[in-house]
């Protein structure tokens, strides 16, 4: 994996009309993880996302410091990561040679603007997050706001803490701007890691024939762009709440996949609350892809 310099970046295309469709792709060859949670745990997941990320793909990550994460927190985090490059990417930080947000801590809304302006100037493609971070004074979380602004596709990582290499990863789809980013972050994970991949759609206990029928279309369509058909299955489940089904299979896997929440003209199975219930609430590492950029495919093949 490249530290530096930034390497490859990106484009996209507009959305197209009409049928239910997949959209997002990875670059993922420029990353870039700020450090925006003083707790232990969450850095050591925020790294180790970025981490792997990265090195299918040679890319190159930057970390930007901003300020308020204590010498003595970074060690720790180092202490408890695993992953030989996401501790190199925290001793890099603790050695002083990463980005600092205008030289002193940054917080709040600055702290947003000092990390927008920071994808925008080192041409960022991906940003890794940590979910639970601290909130401005109006109480919005600044990942989430980030998130939201940040010209570039986004993962943040939630739920439960403890992101490392397992057997399996459960991701759930349900179609729509961010699915196929979803799609793209799982295989690059289950590349890293030797794992098995099944993909998930949940329809409604009275869901029509059409509707599962559409169902059936997803995850196949997602199981061809992950495209390891040897270590790839898919699973329509029919549940009443689909949040509490996904949080319930998620205690059988190391780590769950999803994209972020939608709106807009598409029927959405993850709403913004059933996808916050899930990262709030699931028994695994939750990673929550969010595509900012394009592109969009018609039945998730790009």
């Amino acid at each position: 994996m490249t530290l530096s310099p930034f390497t490859a970046l990106g484009g996209g295309d507009g959305l197209p009309e009409g049928a239910p469709y997949f959209g997002g792709e990875l670059e993922g060859r420029r990353l870039m993880a700020p450090l925006l949670d003083v707790d232990a745990p969450a850095l050591a997941d925020q790294l180790g996302v970025a981490a792997t990320l990265a090195r299918i793909a040679d890319a190159s990550v930057g970390v930007l410091d901003p300020g308020w994460a204590s010498e003595r927190t970074l060690r720790e985090a180092r202490d408890r990561v695993a992953d030989d490059d996401a501790a190199r990417l925290l001793s890099r930080s603790l050695d002083g040679s990463t980005g600092r947000a205008g030289g002193r801590a940054a917080h709040g809304s600055r702290l947003v603007d000092e990390v927008l302006r920071a994808v925008d100037g080192d041409d960022v493609d991906t940003l890794v997050l940590p979910g639970g971070s601290p909130s401005d004074l109006l109480g919005r979380e600044v990942a989430e706001r980030i998130a939201v602004q940040a010209d570039c596709d986004v993962v943040v990582a939630n739920g439960e803490h403890g992101y490392g290499e397992a057997p399996s990863i459960l991701v759930s789809i349900a179609g729509g701007p961010h699915s196929g980013l979803a799609a793209d972050v799982a295989r690059r994970v289950a590349e890293d890691w030797g794992a098995w991949i099944d993909v998930l759609h949940v329809v409604d206990g009275d869901a029509s024939a059409d509707e599962r029928e559409l169902a059936e279309e997803y995850v196949d369509a997602a199981s061809r762009r992950i495209g390891r058909p040897g270590t790839t299955t898919t699973w329509v489940l029919e549940a009443d709440d689909a949040a509490e089904a996904i949080v319930e299979q998620s205690r059988y896997y190391g780590l769950t996949v999803l994209g972020a929440p939608t709106t807009g003209r598409l029927r959405q199975l993850l709403s913004g609350s059933t996808s916050r219930s899930i990262r709030e609430n699931a028994r695994s590492v939750v990673l929550s892809a969010r595509n900012n950029t394009g592109p969009y495919s018609l039945g998730g093949v790009e």
